[in-house]
């Protein structure tokens, strides 16, 4: 989806027109800050004024569709700090889990208007699947992805912001925390300009560590697919490499 800068109102109709016309999922994934965007002089007062609103349109709308809605947006913690918080809500709409950004993308000036979250992502089990949120810049960093997939995570949900000159790395990023862990990746990634004239790539789209399941380009809508789980773990049972690392070499 674009996404109105700093016009949560707008944002949130885009989204139920999206989520309307693409009916019949089990979980839906929405980009990063999919609420404001990158309006960093107005995070504070747009958390302040919508931080309840956005999580109680999220769990509304999880709860009136029956399906799990996830996605991140600008938040106040509990000591009043403004984070890049993802936000998952379950077919009842009640929140099951929420992380807090750790690796915060110093180009655009997040650690100067961001509080850090400072824990690994949690784990939710939905059906019997092992889910597990990140965001955007946490892509480029191997050891998150790799400390979950040895939790057993079998899927992980990445809500990203990611601009055109990086289009490529994303694309390897997302495939190599899909190969490397064994897992799966579900990125739902923003398209359009932004007010600073940010371009961002979109391609969002269901990874496996076989290749890519479905993919979208840079225009709107949504992507859906089913997700074997059973040729995931018949993948994990024939070459079952996490268990060949080496202590002292792979890990401490």
């Amino acid at each position: 989806m674009e996404i109105a800068d700093a016009n949560p109102e707008k944002n949130r109709e885009t989204l139920t027109d999206l989520l309307d016309q693409n009916a019949g999922s089990d979980l839906y994934l929405l980009p990063e800050l999919w609420s404001t965007g990158y309006t960093q002089l107005l995070w504070s007062k747009l958390a302040e004024e919508d931080t309840y609103v956005n999580m109680s349109w999220m769990a509304g709308q999880a709860r009136i569709r029956n399906q799990w809605i996830g996605g991140s947006i600008i938040a106040v913690n509990s000591d009043g700090a403004i984070v890049n918080r993802f936000l998952l809500f379950n077919r009842k709409g009640i929140l099951a889990c929420q992380y807090d950004k750790v690796h915060l993308f110093r180009p655009l000036q997040e650690d100067i208007y961001l509080k850090a979250g400072n824990s690994l992502s949690p784990i939710i089990d939905i059906d019997g699947v092992r889910f597990a949120p990140a965001i955007c810049y946490d892509l480029r960093f191997p050891e998150m992805f790799r400390n979950l997939a040895m939790q057993g995570v079998d899927v992980f949900l990445v809500s990203s912001e990611w601009p055109f000159p990086r289009e490529h790395a994303l694309r390897v990023l997302v495939e190599a925390r899909c190969i490397e862990n064994q897992a799966f990746v579900a990125l739902s990634n923003r398209i359009g300009l932004d007010g600073s004239g940010n371009n961002f790539c979109g391609g969002s789209g269901i990874f496996s560590p076989m290749g890519v399941i479905a993919e979208a380009g840079s225009m709107p809508g949504v992507v859906k697919m089913d997700i074997d789980i059973d040729e995931l773990r018949k993948l994990r049972e024939s070459f079952p490499c996490l268990s060949h690392r080496i202590k002292g070499v792979d890990f401490e």
